[in-house]
């Protein structure tokens, strides 16, 4: 099918209004060429939300600046002030001269020369036209109208996006799809193609009502007010019209209203298993620690081929970290659902739980593939690119899933993980971790990686700050405690540091914990002078497996051990001339006494001018005399013994 084909078709499901066909001929159209206008313009006629809408108005008019449509469209939807720059109308320019020379008409023309009768012409048969349209519109959804709503006429789309005359031919140009501020790109943007819905697992025909086949319509596209109003007209109400119906208002968030809708299905149909699984997402959906594996047994054993009970089933027991009984009912869901995406989400955590981290990557990537618009795959495929050394990966997928979800906590923890560990710019993880601890204050490891963070910054007092609060609501962990005594070293705070380390090494499990603790409680000692203690914890570190610390510690633990070395054998070098030099002057002062021995007999007093007359008698030993007062106690001593 050609593009002009499949436009116009689109064009005509539009004017029919089947707008899931028409979205779904646009979106093919669009994955062909997103550069053109016009596919754009008719799309904002189709799309689910208003956000949606102002993306593809913007885009019209980013692909064409000249689009009054586009324009007109984005003020009618707020996205743009009104246009006050319009240029006024043209004043009415008037013939006042006439050739008074030619003759006056007759007949019709003198008729149809008065202004007043051309305009009394002209709109009776403006009217007429108006009438005939009016009644071709009405007949034409008359026979399209419901038999159960007689009243109910879709109405037809804005103004704005059926007029794509307006625009030209498209133009050929290449532009890249970047989200506009606050209208992220819609996630069906994302798609190759366009998926085709999974049936409902609860699928009783009712091939009477047409308002029931309305409202499955209408629910599949996820028009749920529609497809309610429709659901509510269909009598009797049995199960399946009532679970329907409790689906839609769980899906609406009247969450209380759902959970009286299908305890009202299990008073009146205590077999029916659906009812079970939904009052068990509505549940989960108020309180996430509900206890709910009561209604999940109940709903497998009424229906033991409900393939999404047992994934519900397999998601609670992941949740409370049982991971054989998920994994039971994942290979269970398996046999009814083997391509469910949400098979392979649940894969991916059971994976990463259990510590196979490649299958982990494997399964979440396969999620992701599988359908592109599930929030849940992006995060588990950013949390296990992350366990795998894949931050780039991580980056993209978490940024993709915080950008529709931005209410989850550690969605941004993970994504502040992924920025902090790929070495970008600080600020990014900074803003991650802070978007996190606001949503949910309790998490240490927020505060754990906003300390690195800010360690990483040389930012000492910060990190200090963050490291306490998380080393309080988590105590037992090695790496926050370590990573206090890192925060306290960069804050000068050496004597504090080295205490928090002495206290992890009876803790240190492994030789890879006591190697952090070694390197880092050396650099502290070294730091505050204690470089025999110092040495020996580098010591200590070399004589550990390779492989339980980084390559470039064995060379720096090196390098600071021959540092250390070398000023630990200056002391005794330096030690040695100072004790020539003692013995020096005992020298030069011995034959004093012999020469002037009344010298030696005189009162202690006399000693003063003894060291006086020194420089007289011996000119040569100036450079002595300034050591003669200080050396004059030690020499001293044994001088009277010496006779």
């Amino acid at each position: 099918m050609s593009d002009d084909v499949m436009l116009n078709e689109a064009i005509e499901a539009i004017r029919q209004g089947q707008r899931a066909r028409a979205r779904d001929l646009l979106t093919r159209l669009l994955r062909a060429d997103q550069s053109n206008p016009v596919y754009w313009l008719w799309m904002s006629s189709v799309v689910e939300s208003a956000k949606e809408r102002v993306y593809c108005l913007q885009m019209v008019q980013r692909l064409d600046p000249g689009s009054r449509a586009a324009r007109q469209g984005l003020i009618l939807a707020g996205a743009l002030p009104a246009d006050r720059s319009a240029a006024p109308t043209p004043p009415l320019r008037r013939k006042w001269q006439i050739d008074l020379e030619a003759e006056p008409p007759t007949g019709i023309k003198a008729i149809w020369a008065k202004p007043l009768v051309r305009v009394v012409i002209f709109g009776g048969a403006g009217l007429v036209v108006i009438g005939l349209v009016l009644g071709a519109v009405f007949w034409q959804d008359r026979g399209r109208r419901v038999a159960a709503r007689p009243t109910r006429t879709p109405g037809p789309p804005p103004t704005y996006t059926l007029t794509p005359t307006l625009l030209g031919g498209p133009r050929q140009i290449t532009v890249t799809i970047e989200p506009f501020s606050g209208s992220p790109t819609p996630l069906w943007m994302l798609l190759k193609a366009t998926y085709t819905p999974t049936p409902p697992y609860v699928d009783t025909p009712h091939p009477v009502s047409e308002a029931y086949r309305v409202g499955k319509r209408a629910m599949g596209r996820g028009d749920w007010d529609t497809a309610l109003e429709f659901f509510e007209q269909v009598r009797p109400a049995e199960a399946d019209i009532q679970y329907y119906i409790g689906e839609i208002q769980r899906q609406k968030g009247d969450f209380a209203k759902a959970i009286e809708t299908f305890n009202s299905i299990i008073a009146d149909y205590p077999g029916f298993g659906p009812a079970y699984l939904g009052r068990v997402q509505a549940r989960l959906a108020i309180d996430p620690e509900a206890e709910v594996l009561d209604d999940l047994d109940q709903a497998i054993e009424y229906d033991p081929n409900f393939a999404e009970a047992y994934l519900a089933r397999a998601g609670y027991y992941l949740s409370i970290g049982n991971l054989e009984l998920a994994e039971e009912d994942i290979a269970a869901a398996e046999n009814f659902f083997p391509d469910s995406p949400l098979l392979y989400v649940y894969r991916a955590r059971l994976a990463l739980e259990s510590g196979d981290l490649s299958a982990a990557l494997e399964a979440a990537q396969t999620a992701n593939e599988l359908d592109l618009t599930m929030l849940p795959a992006y995060l588990v495929l950013g949390q296990a690119a992350i366990m795998n050394d894949e931050y780039a990966t991580a980056v993209e997928a978490l940024e993709t899933y915080t950008t529709y979800e931005e209410e989850n906590p550690q969605a941004w923890l993970a994504l502040g993980r992924a920025y902090y560990l790929s070495g970008a710019d600080p600020e990014q993880a900074m803003d991650a971790f802070d978007q996190a601890i606001e949503l949910d204050d309790q998490l240490p490891d927020a505060y754990y990686y906003r300390g690195l963070t800010y360690i990483d910054m040389d930012q000492g007092r910060r990190a200090v700050n963050d490291l306490w609060v998380a080393r309080k609501l988590d105590s037992d962990s090695f790496d926050i405690n370590l990573a206090l005594g890192r925060a306290l070293l960069v804050a000068d705070r050496l004597e504090e540091g080295l205490a928090v380390l002495n206290s992890l090494e009876p803790s240190a499990q492994g030789d890879d914990q006591l190697a952090q603790v070694l390197y880092w409680r050396a650099t502290v000692l070294e730091m505050l002078g204690s470089n025999r203690e110092a040495l020996a914890d580098w010591k200590a570190l070399l004589d550990l497996p390779e492989e339980a610390h980084p390559d470039d510690w064995l060379d720096i633990a090196s390098t600071h051990i021959a540092t250390l070395t070398v000023p630990t054998s200056t002391p005794t070098v330096t030690s040695t001339p100072t004790r020539t030099r003692t013995s020096t002057p005992t020298q030069t002062y011995t034959p004093t006494p012999t020469r002037t021995p009344t010298s030696t007999r005189t009162p202690t007093p006399a000693r003063t001018s003894t060291v006086t007359r020194t420089p007289t008698r011996t000119p040569t030993r100036t450079p002595t005399s300034t050591s003669t007062p200080t050396k004059t106690p030690a020499v001293k001593t044994p001088t009277p013994t010496s006779p």
